[in-house]
C-alpha cells in the first residue's frame, strides 16, 4: 500500500433506508459500539427520503470514521437501495442491516470470524423482536412467528433453505453477491427480493448458516394488522411478477403459484393442514374473490375481533394467517394492473 492510500476496511456494513430518521441513529450507534479487530465501513443508502435521513446519516461518526451516504433522489425499492450501496463500498464482506435493527454486542465480530472460516458462504444473522413494555395478542402472534422461524433455522443451520433467507440481519461476501447477480431492482414494492436472491444465490452453490451468535434485536414497527395484511398484498404482486420470471416448480411451489405443498393430512399438525386446505381453496377463483369481498374479508375479520375479546388467542392467531394469506392470494391472482 502506498504513502496516502487508505486500507480497505475488513467489513462494510450497507443499510438500505426510506425515511428512516427516527430509527437510524439508534441503529448507528450500536454499529459504533461494536467491538472488531478489522476496520469497519458504514453505507447508507437512502432511498428517496423526505424526512432528513440523508442529513442524519451524513452528520454520523463511528470509531473508523464517517458514515458514507449515498442517495436515490427518487424511491426504487429496498433491493436498488442495497445495490448502490454495495457498488459503493470497499470491504470484500458485506453485512447488510435494515435501519430498524439494533446490533447487540459481538455481532460484527461473530460475522468477520464466520467469513473468515467460510470462505465463500453467506450468513443470517439472529434478529429476535425487541422486548415490547406490554404485547397485546398480534405482539404476541409475531413473538410466536419468530419463535417457529428460529426453530427451522436451527435445524438447517449449516444449509439454510432459500425460502427462509431473510437479508435484514445477513452478510456475503461481496464476488458472491456480485457472482448472482445482486438484488432484483425491477422489485420497487415490498417483499421477496432477499428471497429471489437467495434462490440465485443458492442454485449458484452458495451455502447459507444460520448465525445465532450475531444477533440484531428488531425494533418492529410493522403497525399492527393493518400494515401486515396491506404488506402481505404487496407481497401478492411481487410473487406475481416473480412466478412469471422463475418457471422452476420448487419456486412456484414456495410462492404458492401452483398447486401447492401436500396436504398430509392426519401426519402434520391440524392447524397447518387447515392452512394447506385454505390456500388449495384461495386458488379457486370463485371462492378466493367471495373471501376478499368486503362481506367476506369483513367476516373473517370480525371472526378475528371476537376471538381477540374472547382471549382465544390460538384462534386469533389462526385468523392471521388466514387474512393475510386471502390478501397475499387476491394480488398474486386477481389485482388489476400488477
Amino acid at each position: 500500500m502506498s504513502d496516502g492510500e487508505e486500507a480497505a476496511p475488513g467489513l462494510s456494513v450497507v443499510i438500505p433506508c426510506k425515511d428512516g430518521a427516527a430509527r437510524l441513529p439508534q441503529t448507528l450507534r450500536a454499529i459504533g459500539d461494536q467491538e472488531v479487530p478489522a476496520a469497519i465501513e458504514v453505507v447508507v443508502a437512502d432511498d428517496g427520503s423526505k424526512d432528513g435521513t440523508r442529513e442524519i446519516a451524513a452528520a454520523a461518526r463511528t470509531p473508523w470514521g464517517p458514515v458514507r451516504v449515498v442517495r436515490h433522489e427518487a424511491p426504487r425499492g429496498r433491493g436498488a437501495a442495497c445495490n448502490t450501496a454495495i457498488a459503493v463500498s470497499r470491504a470484500p464482506v458485506i453485512v447488510i442491516l435494515d435501519d430498524d435493527m439494533t446490533l447487540q454486542p459481538g455481532a460484527l465480530e461473530a460475522h468477520r470470524a464466520f467469513h473468515a472460516a467460510h470462505p465463500g458462504a453467506a450468513a443470517l444473522g439472529r434478529i429476535p423482536l425487541a422486548p415490547a413494555a406490554r404485547l397485546d395478542c398480534y405482539g404476541r402472534f409475531l413473538e410466536r412467528e419468530e419463535a417457529h422461524r428460529e426453530r427451522t433455522l436451527a435445524a438447517h443451520a449449516a444449509g439454510v433453505p432459500f425460502r427462509y433467507c431473510l437479508t435484514g440481519h445477513f452478510s456475503a461476501p461481496r464476488a458472491t453477491l456480485e457472482a448472482a447477480g445482486g438484488f432484483d431492482a425491477s422489485i420497487t414494492r415490498y417483499g421477496f427480493e432477499d428471497i429471489d436472491l437467495a434462490w440465485r444465490m443458492t442454485r449458484r452453490g452458495t451455502k447459507i448458516h444460520w448465525l445465532p451468535a450475531a444477533v440484531a434485536q428488531h425494533r418492529n414497527d410493522a403497525g399492527g394488522l393493518d400494515r401486515m395484511l396491506e404488506r402481505h398484498r404487496e407481497a401478492g404482486l411481487v410473487a406475481r411478477q416473480l412466478a412469471a420470471r422463475h418457471p422452476e416448480e420448487e419456486f412456484r411451489q414456495f410462492l404458492r403459484a401452483g398447486e401447492g405443498a401436500p396436504l398430509e393430512l392426519g401426519r402434520i399438525p391440524a392447524a397447518l393442514s387447515a392452512l394447506r386446505l385454505l390456500h388449495r381453496a384461495l386458488q379457486v377463483a370463485p371462492l378466493r374473490r367471495l373471501a376478499a369481498s368486503g362481506p367476506g374479508f369483513g367476516l373473517v375479520r370480525g371472526a378475528i375481533g371476537l376471538a381477540e375479546a374472547a382471549g382465544a388467542e390460538r384462534l386469533a392467531h389462526f385468523g392471521y394467517h388466514v387474512a393475510r394469506d386471502i390478501r397475499y392470494f387476491e394480488a398474486l391472482f386477481d389485482a388489476p394492473g400488477a
